[in-house]
């Protein structure tokens, strides 16, 4: 409707100016024809009275034609009727006197022509003059002038300003309805089809159809769009399908990398078992040789039967595949549960690991099998970058950040976000910032073959990325590096 609107007021200014040209124009005709008609009437007017006057002249004699002439001028100048009084001035000329006319009107008068001019002068100006010569036995005896005022339109000019004025608006008034109506059925209706279907559309409904029911430009339009629909609903079962197979590779890589971490930690687990183990058998032996003392035997067997079950159930839980769940987790606790998992691979090595939470209660959204997997990878790749007898610090502290430039997560990418860092730093021999620049490409790594897969710093970035964070590295040659995983706060 606003659209029909516009065209409505688009239309109106050019028809009101043809009707007021139109008005104008026929204004200009009605003055040409009055004045024509004037021109006509004054000349019948001049000649009648001429033929009268050259009669009377004949019959009677000179005296009598002059006070004919003179009783008409008395009835047109001060006759009893206003209309004639301001309509004509009718004169005897005397053609004898050479201030009566100029030579050249006198000349053709003598020749038996009527003469016409208009007054351009003094207070008569604009009044029109005819000249009929009167004749009388065959001889221009004289003249007589018709003279007529210039005709006054000023009522007519009224009447046709009122005419177009009413026929402007009426002319308006059906204009508009007309192409308001007009504009609603073939604009106005299938414009708001598209846009109902745009809305759809921008609701994620890409089924959404309008059906064309013209053979005009919005009827294309329309066509068009329903083509462009059916493109992009291909193009989006196309997305969602590579993304299904992205995300199961995705999954299935990280599994690996769970894997291969689990395999690392495994063949430590296998030393620390032995002394549970050793212990367990050599109390079954004594409780065989001294059946007095089975009792106390019997709790060490318990204890290192459990202490052992606790590393296998870790292990296992940490290896386990299972979808993502993502769950209000506490930072801090997903942190001191990884610790132990991985302190017998950091005393394999020597390297002892310390957890400092600064920041209490940490909550956060967040998947904890993931979570753990990236924390773990961090830890894994500190303690194998640390020298023996050395320590890796892990940190959780409040933090206020801006989203890295090369953080791939892009929402809120100019907000300072609230939430948390946990910072994993070692001590060993750092890195080279050629080396730093590409830490978390895939299937990158600076160890030998065989002992990393390139893997751990990539699914570790991925996964914080997932979550709405980032990963951040430092490092300086001979001055260790740090890892630092930034996860925002929940929302209250």
């Amino acid at each position: 409707m606003k659209l029909a609107i516009k065209l409505a007021l688009a239309v109106l200014p050019g028809a009101l100016v043809i009707v007021a040209a139109a008005a104008v124009a026929e204004i200009g005709r009605d003055r040409a024809e009055f004045e024509a008609d004037e021109v006509a009437d004054d000349r019948a007017m001049a000649g009648a009275f001429a033929d009268g006057a050259g009669k009377v002249w004949e019959a009677v004699g000179e005296p009598a034609a002059r006070a004919a002439m003179e009783s008409i001028r008395a009835f047109y100048q001060d006759g009893r009727y206003r209309a004639q009084r301001e309509r004509y001035r009718v004169s005897w000329v005397d053609l004898t006197a050479k201030n009566a006319l100029p030579a050249a009107e006198r000349a053709s008068l003598a020749r038996g022509e009527p003469v016409l001019w208009h007054e351009t002068l003094g207070n008569d100006a604009g009044w029109l003059h005819a000249v009929a010569p009167v004749r009388a036995a065959g001889q221009v005896v004289g003249a007589v002038e018709v003279a007529e005022p210039p005709p006054d339109l000023r009522a007519h000019v009224r009447r046709t300003i009122r005419a177009t004025a009413t026929t402007t608006l009426l002319l308006a008034i059906t204009m508009m309805l007309v192409t308001l109506l007009v504009g609603a059925w073939l604009v106005g209706a299938p414009i708001a089809g598209l846009i109902a279907q745009a809305r759809r559309v921008a609701a994620g409904d890409l089924g959404a159809r309008s059906q064309p029911r013209q053979h005009d430009e919005l009827g294309e339009l329309t066509r068009e769009l329903n083509k462009m629909l059916d493109r992009l609903e291909v193009a989006a079962a196309e997305v969602r399908a590579s993304t299904l197979g992205r995300i199961a590779a995705l999954e299935q890589l990280r599994h690996a990398e769970r894997l291969t971490t689990v395999g690392r930690i495994a063949s430590s687990v296998a030393h620390e078992l032995g002394t549970p183990l050793n212990v367990v058998s050599g109390r079954a032996r004594l409780i065989l040789e001294n059946a007095g003392e089975a009792e106390s035997h019997a709790r060490i067997v318990i204890d290192q039967a459990d202490r052992m079950t606790k590393i296998i159930r870790q292990l296992l839980d940490y290896a386990r595949r299972r979808p993502p769940q993502k769950e209000e987790q506490d930072l801090g606790k997903l942190a001191s549960d990884v610790l132990p998992l991985l302190a017998t691979l950091a005393s394999k090595k020597q390297v002892e690991m310390q957890f400092r939470n600064e920041a209490g209660p940490a909550m956060v959204i967040a998947d904890r099998t993931q979570v753990q997997q990236a924390l773990t990878n961090l830890i894994v790749n500190a303690i194998q970058a640390s020298a023996s007898g050395g320590t890796v610090d892990v940190t959780l502290r409040e933090a206020r950040a801006r989203r890295p430039a090369r953080g791939r997560h892009e929402i809120d990418g100019d907000a300072v976000l609230e939430g948390y860092d946990l910072c994993v730093r070692d001590h060993g021999p750092g890195m080279s910032p050629d080396v730093l620049a590409r830490v978390f490409e895939p299937f990158f790594t600076t160890k030998p073959v065989g002992e990393s897969t390139g893997l751990g710093l990539s699914v570790a970035q991925d996964i914080v990325d997932e979550h709405g964070g980032w990963l951040a590295a430092e490092s300086e040659p001979g001055r260790g590096s740090r890892f630092t995983l930034f996860l925002p706060r929940r929302s209250p």
